[in-house]
């Protein structure tokens, strides 16, 4: 029986190849798109999970209240770690992270060859009990007990040594600190938050001989026992943080972040040292997208299974007037749809597979293909095919099986308008989501288009960072400089702490009054320490006042600030009333006079909103940076004379820089990749909706055939009849935008909250996306129609 069910089904199929087709590439594509898009979301979920003390981690978070406003910071200072060791039972071992100046690249020497290294982290030899980092050489418990040491990625040991042992090797560090390889570790896994490639012993640090409470800027993880509640240590921490820092003095408040959180729920908190941090709204956004393509592509089938199915009465009358059981018809139909289903999902594996490097591309993943063949991934695949397979085939198996021969032979069945009402329901389902899609996509790429177009407030536009940190001394860079400045197409040049959008220290400033001593008061305020250039180089506008000289009496402790607007109007100032003031607390309480005000600019991503800075020429901070501004003609041969010198000036160090507007990019590649995935995918969602649509247009075109032949005897026109043929698909479209646009509207005005700076979303977005849905719908319905309108009448009318 088995086997005759199989033949009658796989015949059906070849005997109405159309459907069978429209059928296959629908649910062959969503399928394909789904698992694609499962695969992504999987792959994010996995973060650090590959641990084997995951959920007994955490990354101990500070929680930073300055003048009303609340920030949450990856990082905490350096003495919170082993404070929290000593004094709470319940935390078995604590290990501090760093980024190497503070995530400024490394320049590493080995021999003669010269190595740029933008992973290099300093870390407690703790490390490598709390996490599961496995050393193929070397021996954990003493790789970075004591100074001057250094463990490597494989990748890294092959790339400075190649297949040469590197244990005992020296490794020179920005020509100043020598490190001896003591270890080599298995490369970090693609859903590691941790990216190290260079991992220097902690001891190394200056700022590990004396441990401070001021400085936040380590990241501190906690391994906790297995009997610890993260709530109660929560407590103690505050217990512990009473007892080392004075509450006037306590700017922030500890708490705990899961580990396996922080991949995907860091968006609100800043100062991660860590590089791959992703987005939960991104994830949402693609897991949400992944199930209305799987959703258009499932009504898809069954619209056109109905549609199938609704033909098949007569059919189904005769089988059981010679004695086929309800059951036997169940299963029947069932076997149809699973075949059906079978031969999608092997073809939806083909196209997964033949696209998965162009998605990796799309998406900036490494899937690799055995990701399809895991457990999660299989069954997740099986037990959708089962499920569409049980809904979308329940209309013939279990409605027409229902009713009695008598009543399916009659012609009141074909008249029946059940099945229409419920294929008109999921035709509406259906561009419901397209045109969700279409608002969304609209959206997307309007947030990013005004993102790229705000004015900055700067010139980021052919400014050079050029990293100098492995200078040997002041006499180098000032060489270099020189060098640069002659060159024709240079303009001018900086020395720079940072530049907008990365790194620069975090201050605070307070206003005039003295009366209150609470830490907490004031205004967090971003410092960079540059030369006396910067204003040109970074096209700033000047409001009021100057910027300062590099030239500066040793015995002078003043320190000169130039502020932008933000920060002056904290303090209750207008720009030409700022200069000589005193901006309080912000290097000591009275030694920052501000000697300039400049207009407001962007210096963080447009998802937060503008925030103090200071420009400043104190002596406390390193410049590690040349901002190098250039013209904008001859670019590539002016990249050549900038390497050329700094070869010639700086032998010992790799040419390694940044243009600031390709760096601004990044900030945003998140959202860019998002785009570029629901633009794809929602294009394919649409078309698998217009390939149900062009089935139902031949389908109602079909049953319509000797109505179309009476009305064109009786004189009817060709447009008259496409539009007769069209109008009824037409309405659905209207009713799915209707139903829509409220929904695409709030989903979009959540994604916009996250950020600062954002687009209003207007009508005519709305109205463009439903004339595209109306567009396609109707071009989709009119090669139908205007097949149908066309034929001739005497031979639609002559046969029965």
């Amino acid at each position: 029986m088995l086997t005759n069910y199989l033949k009658i089904a796989w015949r059906g199929l070849l005997k109405n190849r159309l459907f069978t087709f429209l059928n296959l590439v629908g649910l062959a594509t969503g399928l394909a798109v789904a698992l694609l898009l499962m695969l992504y979301v999987k792959d994010e979920l996995q973060f650090d999970k590959y641990h084997t003390n995951a959920d007994r981690i955490y990354r101990v978070k500070a929680t930073v209240s300055f003048d009303g406003k609340t920030m949450k910071w990856a990082n905490s200072p350096n003495a919170v770690g082993p404070a929290l060791k000593a004094d709470i039972p319940t935390v078995a071992q604590q290990v501090r992270l760093l980024r190497h100046n503070y995530g400024q690249t490394a320049f590493v020497n080995s021999g003669e060859k010269k190595f740029a290294e933008k992973n290099f982290y300093w870390a407690d030899n703790s490390l490598f009990d709390v996490f599961d980092i496995g050393l193929l050489k070397g021996n954990p418990k003493t790789a970075l007990d004591g100074p001057r040491k250094v463990v490597l990625s494989q990748a890294a040991a092959d790339r400075y040594f190649g297949t040469e042992n590197p244990i005992g090797k020296i490794l020179n560090v920005d020509n100043k600190d020598t490190l001896e390889v003591t270890g080599v570790y298995a490369n970090f896994p693609g859903t590691s938050t941790l990216d190290a490639d260079m991992i220097g012993s902690f001891s190394s640090v200056r700022w590990a001989k004396n441990p401070t409470w001021d400085n936040a800027s380590f990241e501190t993880y906690l391994l906790l026992t297995p009997q610890a509640n993260h709530a109660q240590v929560e407590q103690q921490m505050a217990v512990v943080l009473n007892k080392n820092v004075p509450k006037d003095n306590q700017y922030f408040t500890l708490g705990l972040q899961p580990l396996t959180d922080i991949h995907l729920h860091s968006a609100d908190i800043t100062n991660a040292n860590t590089t791959r941090i992703g987005d939960f709204q991104q994830v949402k956004i693609l897991l949400i997208l992944a199930i209305v393509i799987l959703l258009i592509a499932s009504i898809n089938y069954m619209n056109l299974a109905t549609a199938k199915a609704q033909i098949r009465f007569r059919e189904v009358g005769v089988i059981k007037t010679v004695g086929a059981t309800m059951q036997q018809l169940i299963s029947r139909f069932y076997l149809e749809t699973g075949l059906m289903m079978s031969i999608a999902l092997v073809l939806a594996i083909v196209l997964v597979s033949l696209s998965l490097p162009l998605f990796n591309q799309l998406t900036g993943k490494q899937l690799p293909f055995q990701a399809l063949i895991s457990p999660e991934v299989v069954g997740g695949l099986l037990l959708i095919g089962l499920l569409i397979t049980l809904i979308a085939g329940s209309y013939p198996a279990f409605y027409l099986s229902s009713f009695s021969p008598k009543y399916l032979l009659s012609t009141t069945f074909r008249n029946q308008s059940g099945a229409g009402l419920f294929r008109r329901s999921l035709v509406v389902i259906q561009f419901t989501a397209s045109v969700v899609l279409m608002v969304s996509t609209f959206i997307f790429y309007q947030q990013l288009q005004f993102i790229q177009s705000q004015k900055l407030g700067y010139e980021p536009t052919q400014v050079l960072a050029i990293m100098t940190s492995a200078a040997k001394d002041k006499t180098q860079i000032d060489a270099l400089m020189n060098d640069y400045r002659s060159l024709s197409n240079v303009v001018d040049v900086c020395r720079a702490q940072a530049f907008p959008g990365y790194g620069g220290s975090g201050r605070t400033i307070t206003k005039s009054d003295k009366n209150s001593n609470n830490a907490s008061d004031g205004m967090a305020i971003r410092t960079n320490r540059v030369g006396s250039d910067f204003i040109n180089v970074l096209g700033l506008k000047l409001l009021a006042g100057r910027a300062f000289s590099d030239v500066k009496d040793p015995k002078d402790t003043t320190v000169q600030v130039v502020l932008n607007k933000t920060a002056v109007q904290y303090l209750g100032y207008t720009p030409q009333k700022a200069i000589g003031q005193k901006a309080h607390n912000l290097f000591g309480w009275d030694r920052a006079e501000i000697v300039g005000v400049v207009e407001d600019f962007h210096f963080e991503s447009l998802h937060m909103p503008i925030g103090a800075y200071a420009f400043h020429n104190a002596d406390t901070e390193s410049r590690p940076y040349l901002l190098v501004k250039t013209k904008t003609a001859h670019l590539p041969e002016t990249m050549r004379q900038l390497e050329g010198v700094f070869q010639k000036d700086m032998s010992d160090s790799a040419f390694e820089f940044t243009f600031l507007d390709d760096f601004l990019n990044t900030l945003y590649r998140s959202e860019q990749r998002t785009a570029q995935v629901v633009f794809v995918f929602s294009a394919l969602a649409i078309l698998i909706a217009c390939l149900g649509l062009f089935g139902l247009a031949a389908f109602t075109a079909e049953q319509r055939t000797k109505e179309i032949g009476v009305r064109k005897v009786l004189g009817a026109s060709v447009f008259s009849i496409v539009g007769l043929l069209s109008k009824d698909f037409l309405k659905l479209v209207f009713v799915a935008i209707l139903i829509a646009s409220p929904l695409a509207w709030y989903g979009m005005n959540q994604w916009l909250q996250d950020f600062a700076y954002k687009i209003d979303i207007e009508w005519w977005m709305f109205a463009l996306a439903g004339l595209l849905a109306v567009g396609v719908a109707l071009l989709t319905v009119s090669f139908q129609s205007i097949k149908a309108a066309l034929m001739n009448p005497v031979k639609s009318l002559k046969t029965e």
